[in-house]
């Protein structure tokens, strides 16, 4: 799974990275991203766009919005027939940019977090879907879901899940909600090449969702 990420860069750099020209939220560096919380995510609309969108998927048809705190992530081999998610693989797919995540490492002496990231430091975007709820109150939320696959080798010792992490030439098609060929995007699932990450060990600190600071990322033992 996916239950938290880092969002360590700016405006100017996502721009660049990702084609975008309009901004519908301040972007600041994140350390320390947790489910329910507003996180920056592309759309393309019919231009691309970064829009604030609620981390945990709500489906249109849900009747309590709490349905998404169970659904901050997707499957991607069950993606096109889940019910909670088909439609919006179908038709609302989103990029959902980071600069590194994190996983839990179960040891015999407990978990240790682990910060992994690409070895070139930069930033990338997970395959993610989105959705638009209405509250009886008729205000619409957006929010998204992170798609997760099968660990490479670099993650398996750590954990049993991976965030899909797209590759640059495959962004424009999974943003292009005219695509409708189920093979294709679902081939675009994979996980991530192990050569091209790196992974180390982190402080507890990270464990506190509401510590969000650079003590983060910094490994474990610049952090004793």
């Amino acid at each position: 799974m996916c239950g938290r990420f880092n969002f360590l860069t700016h405006k100017k750099a996502i721009a660049e990275r990702f084609g975008v020209k309009k901004f519908e939220m301040d972007l600041v560096p994140r350390y320390n991203i947790a489910p329910t919380q507003q996180v920056a995510v592309i759309i393309q609309d019919p231009e691309p766009r970064v829009v604030g969108m609620r981390w945990g998927l709500i489906p249109f048809w849900a009747k309590d919005p709490k349905i998404g705190n169970k659904m901050i992530n997707a499957r991607s081999e069950t993606i096109d027939t889940k019910r909670v998610f088909s439609h919006s693989f179908k038709k609302k797919r989103c990029l959902i940019p980071a600069t590194g995540f994190y996983e839990w490492q179960k040891t015999k002496d407990g978990k240790r977090p682990m910060h992994i990231r690409l070895q070139s430091k930069d930033p990338f975007a997970f395959a993610g879907i989105y959705s638009h709820w209405k509250a009886p109150t008729e205000t619409i939320i957006m929010s998204c879901s992170i798609l997760t696959t099968q660990p490479n080798d670099l993650l398996k010792p750590i954990h049993d899940r991976m965030p899909v992490i797209l590759d640059v030439d495959q962004e424009d098609a999974w943003l292009d909600s005219a695509n409708d060929d189920i093979d294709a995007l679902k081939r675009m699932l994979d996980p991530f090449p192990s050569n091209l990450m790196e992974v180390y060990e982190v402080s507890t600190y990270v464990n506190n969702a509401r510590n969000d600071g650079p003590q983060c990322t910094q490994p474990a033992k610049s952090n004793s």
